[in-house]
């Protein structure tokens, strides 16, 4: 059980609860394995859990009315995911898919809130993540309502790999995922990313990228003209 005890000392709602708080949770713990592509939940469903993510990563994903399929963000290692379904008992608004295998700890809401509940900087805690998973939704809305796709790929492209300039960095997003992931179709990225490349900002070859110039990319995340 290192996985909790790394969740339990480094997240701020966890770290708020008591060693006999932390050691009741740990027996309460429900640990899954969850392979690429596989569901935890789906839009619409009830689902009255607490989820932290151990290893790999997943995505919010949400449809469109006429079913285009789009990325919103993807929680990682070490993050925690609060149900909608939690506080209200309604469905959950996305689907939260498996985008690399992944181990996960799930607590049941009635298991987990009345030992959440017993400290009060902790419930604070719940409603500051709660305040910083709308917030990412509100950027990524942002972005598609007034940047084009070359500085939503940029800004993808430098905040899932956090480049060093100069060192190599694997290509572990593929093209449908980039897609999926800016709102656009994987022609146009592989279009964009060989612009990128034309113009100095990154090198590219099947297994990696080369940041060049993280500079232009960064200016092109923030003032793309399309």
């Amino acid at each position: 059980m290192d996985a909790l005890n790394n969740c339990f000392t480094l997240k701020l709602v966890f770290s708020k609860l008591s060693p006999a708080d932390h050691a009741q949770l740990t027996r309460l713990a429900i640990r899954k394995t969850y392979r690429k592509g596989q569901f935890i939940f789906l839009h619409g469903d009830i689902w009255p859990y607490v989820l932290y993510i151990a290893s790999g990563r997943v995505g919010w994903v949400m449809l469109s009315p006429e079913g285009k399929r789009q990325v919103v963000f993807c929680p990682k290692a070490c993050d925690v995911i609060w149900g909608h379904s939690l506080f209200d008992d309604e469905p959950m608004p996305a689907t939260l898919e498996v985008m690399e295998d992944s181990d996960v700890f799930l607590w049941h809401g009635d298991h987990i809130m009345p030992i959440v509940s017993r400290h009060v900087d902790a419930v604070w805690d719940v409603s500051r993540e709660l305040v910083n998973t709308m917030r990412q939704i509100r950027e990524v809305v942002y972005g598609f309502a007034f940047h084009p796709v070359a500085g939503r790929l940029a800004r993808l492209l430098l905040k899932h790999y956090q480049p060093e300039e100069g060192q190599p960095a694997p290509r572990d997003l593929t093209l449908d995922e980039m897609a999926d992931s800016i709102g656009t179709t994987r022609e146009l990225v592989s279009k964009t990313l060989h612009r990128f490349a034309s113009e100095g900002m990154i090198e590219i070859s099947r297994v990696q990228f080369i940041f060049t110039n993280r500079g232009d990319l960064e200016q092109v995340a923030g003032h793309d003209e399309g």
